[in-house]
């Protein structure tokens, strides 16, 4: 007798980035388990986590069939599409997931990065807005709110939703930065140059050039600022 495959065991090997590993171990578990959604939606990940996403996105459209209403199934196939560029798929397939699932803060994030991709900002923000209700603390999606209105030129709006992630994560640099830009626009310079420093100092590798192009702008705005009116 061959040992016996344990399902566990090979989403710990997962868990550790041994995707390759993985896969024949998961061939064999669905030989004798052909019928198990779960196993059938990791196999897909081993191809979708070493480059392979069409053929993982294959083995999810055949699980589907079998399991037309597993959510986790329809979530997955739907970011392939979204990877692949099919923005109306995977909108269709996300809208599945999220009558299964409406309280899924994942999908309505997914479903405003669409929304955005569209150019659909309003959209977008409503979705986002909607995701945070399920997921008060997701700092990535403030931040995509405050550079939604941003776009749109509504930099008060946007500068608040920058200070609500950094409130929330005091270490997001690319909200600091973000919100270095936003105050900028709005004329609080001194504010601006904080948050362009934390920025730099909290992940210099990404922001300190563009800060110090920042700091440049700041420092000759304030040295041509008119005097504060008594």
């Amino acid at each position: 007798m061959g040992e016996v495959i344990d399902l566990a065991r090979i989403q710990q090997i997962m868990s550790n980035g041994n995707y390759d590993e993985a896969r024949p171990l998961l061939k064999d578990y669905l030989a004798a388990n052909p019928n198990d959604a779960l196993a059938l939606r990791l196999y897909g990940n081993t191809y979708a986590y070493t480059g392979f996403l069409g053929k993982a996105k294959k083995i999810w459209h055949d699980a589907l069939k079998k399991f037309p209403e597993n959510a986790d199934l329809i979530y997955n196939y739907a970011l392939a599409h979204y990877l692949q560029g099919n923005l109306y798929y995977a909108r269709v397939y996300w809208k599945k997931a999220l009558k299964l699932t409406p309280e899924d803060s994942e999908v309505y994030f997914n479903l405003g990065q669409i929304a955005r991709d569209e150019g659909r900002l309003y959209a977008a923000i409503k979705l986002w807005r909607q995701a945070l209700k399920f997921k008060p603390e997701n700092v990535e999606v403030m931040n995509n709110i405050g550079v939604a209105y941003a776009t749109l030129r509504s930099f008060g709006k946007a500068a608040i939703w920058y200070r609500k992630a950094v409130k929330t994560d005091k270490n997001y640099a690319l909200a600091h930065f973000n919100l270095a830009n936003a105050l900028f626009e709005t004329g609080e310079y001194e504010d601006a140059q904080k948050h362009a420093e934390a920025a730099a100092r909290l992940d210099p590798s990404s922001h300190l050039e563009t800060v110090t192009l920042l700091t440049r702008k700041i420092k000759d705005k304030l040295a041509g600022k008119e005097p504060a009116k008594a």
